[in-house]
């Protein structure tokens, strides 16, 4: 892959000192042949044929090993040709003759040596260079900043923060270039795209066959990946993809489509079943006229991250943000601002399920060379941090061009081009440290089916937060298999939701205030259809203590059965009310009436009638747990609906 970092060569410098026209200088050799083939070198870089450059200088150099400015070009020229060993070779004999020829040619022997991971010869180099007065303020400031990158290179370097990423070995890695896209919730499954050169007639054309493919580790062995079934044609240009936490969003950047707005554009694609469906471009207002690619969503589909060469960032690649309006559309997306991005490259985010912690790549910050891999957090505010590099041996000299987390925090996976590997870009794993390492979440993973029948159901799923009464997330199970998965924070109480036309919903309630005792939730879920005398709990009715009053976290689910009365005129049901046996029978019986009442008239309140409603109170004469310990009291307080 062609070096991301530019280097501005030495040429310019000699065309000011006026050494490239022998009428009016004084070069450093007299050697007429010398100089010939120097001034043939000098007519072939301009036309930029550097092979040829290359072997006149050669030549040059064997007539008069002590020419300097024949040292210098053959530095410029072995760079142009990323041949960077050679060219600090050639700038050191250059400097051997004369150290004080030209001060410039520390600061670019020093931006060659950090390139090739020399960062100790780096920084003295770019110290030397900063040592002379001549230098100009630009290029003092270049200076120091590049110096700052190669000490914290040092730093970094003396520092490690974890062991070495392994590459993820020959069934998963080839001579192509691999990019790591996803990683399912149990980390035996993984998506990555495959960007395999193509044959062309022209050397000057590289054109490249991009596709995503899957793996499924068994038996601890991965095994050889396979394509993706897209329902779409697969000869269209598509890459820079990531999936959402469920697995069944698809983000991807389509380049010059047929129905693109820029040069690249974002694109969504749903799986039912295991069949991917055509995709639709996300729109204007998220595309642009420029570049726009890799897209992340968060794991509650509320935000989209993504990369952006548009003209009004911070300069080259920047990652923006866009949210998911009420309308379901895209609103204009926001840049991530300074603490993100930089005038180099910013690059590949990936948001954690946790929706705090943002991973992305960039050549703009200190860090040890190429793309280096950064991570940034959210705070209460909704403000992200400075981004801090995330250390060595993770990232290196070479270009480390994006990462995913696996949704427990426990594990990374990344895409480099480092040595070693198979070739081009290789998936390496690691095990995440604790700099990294983004807040805990769970999920609740489902499949929900009819009762009777047992054949999956496409239901809509609601997960609304107790705490604030806002809904997190809302999504449809699987048609074809009824699967659904929901990510969860720990310390917060949630509303779990299951519903469909035809059905009475399922009421969940997903307490996770104790982190201690928390775990992730894999649950079959049974939709009852509509017949009488069936009935569900409502797990998600409160009330004040001793008392009928309806706390607000019944706002909720007291919403969901309106909605389902509404959506269904030709349902009656009955309302029953029952509590712990703490306190005299009499009052128990009085106390559930109350409550059945208090739903019964906050649903005629908002339109129901009255002939569609019953409500009784059974007090403690119904236990369905023991009254001995809270937990069996805590069910037994409970609120139910029975179909008439």
């Amino acid at each position: 892959m062609k070096r991301l970092i530019s280097i501005i060569f030495l040429f310019a410098f000699l065309i000011q000192l006026n050494v490239l026209h022998a009428q009016e200088r004084q070069l450093s050799s007299v050697n007429k042949k010398a100089i010939k083939y120097y001034e043939n070198a000098e007519s072939a870089y301009r036309q930029k044929d550097f092979s040829t450059a290359v072997e006149s200088l050669q030549k040059s150099l064997k007539k008069d090993p002590e020419f300097i400015e024949a040292w210098l070009l053959s530095g410029d020229t072995y760079a142009e040709l990323f041949q960077k060993e050679e060219a600090v070779k050639a700038y050191k004999e250059a400097l051997r003759i004369d150290p004080d020829f030209l001060p410039q040619i520390y600061y670019f022997l020093g931006k060659l040596e950090y390139e090739l991971g020399e960062y100790q010869e780096a920084a003295q180099s770019l110290q030397k260079m900063l040592g002379y007065r001549e230098i100009s303020p630009n290029r003092r400031h270049l200076g120091e900043v590049a110096l700052a990158k190669a000490q914290f290179a040092i730093r970094a370097m003396q520092n490690p923060v974890c062991d070495f990423p392994e590459n993820m070995g020959d069934s998963i890695n080839t001579s192509a270039d691999e990019y790591v896209n996803f990683v399912n919730e149990t980390t035996d499954e993984i998506i990555l795209t495959r960007k395999v050169p193509k044959e062309t007639e022209s050397q000057k054309i590289r054109l490249f066959d991009e596709g995503f493919v899957k793996s499924v580790l068994k038996n601890n062995t991965w095994g050889q990946p396979k394509a993706l079934a897209l329902s779409w044609k697969e000869n269209l240009n598509l890459g820079g993809m990531s999936i959402s936490v469920d697995g069944r969003k698809m983000y991807f950047t389509g380049c010059q489509w047929p129905n693109s707005f820029g040069s690249c554009d974002l694109y969504v694609s749903f799986r039912k079943g295991r069949v991917w469906e055509a995709p639709s471009n996300l729109g204007t207002f998220v595309n642009s006229q420029w570049w726009d690619s890799q897209p992340v969503i968060s794991a509650n589909g509320k935000q989209l991250f993504f990369s952006s060469k548009r003209t009004d960032g911070k300069g080259g690649a920047d990652i923006w943000m866009s949210v998911r309006l009420p309308n379901g559309k895209w609103s204009p997306p926001v840049n991530l601002g300074d603490s993100i991005n930089t005038s180099g490259d910013e690059m590949a985010p990936f948001l954690h399920a946790d929706g705090k912690t943002l991973f992305f790549s960039s050549t703009g910050r200190a860090g040890l060379g190429g793309f280096d891999l950064f991570v940034s957090r959210k705070d209460l505010a909704g403000q992200w941090s400075t981004a801090q590099n995330i250390g060595y041996p993770v990232n290196t000299k070479d270009n480390e061009i994006n990462i995913f987390v696996s949704l427990d925090g426990d594990k990374a996976w990344i895409s480099s081009d480092r040595k070693g590997g198979y070739g081009g870009f290789d998936i390496f794993s690691f095990p995440c440290y604790q700099k990294i390492k983004p807040e805990k979440v769970l999920f609740v993973k489902g499949v929900v089916l009819d009762k009777i029948s047992n054949s999956p159901l496409e239901a809509k799923i609601e997960l609304t937060n107790l705490l604030n009464n806002r809904l997190e997330n809302s999504a449809f199970s699987d048609p074809f298999s009824g699967e659904f998965l929901m990510v969860l924070h720990p310390g917060t109480e949630y509303a779990l939701n299951i519903s469909k036309q035809g059905y009475l919903f399922y009421s969940g309630n997903l307490n996770l205030k104790d982190t201690s005792q928390t775990n992730h939730i894999e649950q079959v879920f049974r939709l009852i259809p509509y017949k009488k005398g069936k009935q569900i709990t409502l797990n998600n009715i409160f009330f004040d203590f001793n008392s009928a009053h309806l706390k607000a976290s019944s706002q909720p689910e007291l919403k969901k059965l309106l909605e389902m009365l509404k959506e269904n005129e030709a349902l009656r049901i009955s309302i029953s009310g029952h509590t712990d046996s703490i306190g005299k029978a009499s009052y128990n019986q009085k106390l559930s009436t109350e409550r059945a009442f208090a739903v019964y008239s906050f649903l005629i309140k908002n339109g129901i009638e009255k002939n569609r409603l019953e409500y009784q109170g059974f007090g403690d004469s119904k236990p369905i747990a023991s009254n001995a310990n809270e937990e069996g009291r805590r069910k037994n307080r409970r609120t139910e609906i029975t179909v008439l």
